[in-house]
């Protein structure tokens, strides 16, 4: 990516956390779904507030993830299926993600240490990261933006293409299904 896109798409990002109503017209969202948080963590909670806000379906884990799908959510569907969970509630959607035939369009690690949140893409479109540091602090609202401004794209590739596995990492993971 040249260097004045990725500035064009950190102006984007930084005026679209300030005002939303910037990002919604900017391009074609997804129609709103069934997004999971694990609302123990501040940022699960945002990004919950910020994806309730664009009319999805916020449902808290409980930190038990496969007793929630086959229970209340029994028959939801996978397809646009995203959340900011733990590691292990990410590998739990995996496992139902590839009965389904389905993979991540999306996966990033975010990782809080004394310099703020470090974010690693691990699966999706490289630009997300640009939008996450401009969101800076806020990034939980600019995950959201990430998400919702998607579409359904197909299964995004490896970033660099490697058939590394996504590690056990962070403290947060984002996901979502493709």
């Amino acid at each position: 990516m040249m260097r004045r896109e990725v500035l064009k798409l950190g102006g984007v990002a930084a005026a679209g956390l300030m005002m939303p109503g910037i990002v919604s017209a900017a391009g074609p969202r997804r129609e709103p779904g069934l997004v999971l948080i694990d609302d123990r963590f501040a940022e699960g909670r945002a990004f919950g507030a910020a994806a309730a806000q664009g009319g999805a379906r916020v449902v808290a884990t409980g930190q038990d993830m496969l007793s929630l799908w086959h229970g209340s959510l029994r028959g939801a569907s996978l397809a646009g299926l995203c959340g900011l969970t733990t590691y292990s509630d990410m590998v739990v959607i995996a496992g139902l993600a590839a009965e389904a035939r389905r993979s991540f369009a999306l996966r990033i690690e975010h990782r809080a240490g004394a310099g703020g949140t470090v974010h690693r893409l691990v699966d999706g479109p490289p630009a997300s990261l640009s939008i996450l540091a401009a969101a800076a602090d806020r990034w939980p609202a600019g995950l959201w933006s990430v998400v919702a401004g998607a579409g359904n794209p197909p299964a995004a590739r490896r970033v660099d293409g490697s058939p590394r596995p996504a590690g056990r990492g962070g403290m947060l993971w984002s996901w979502g299904i493709a």
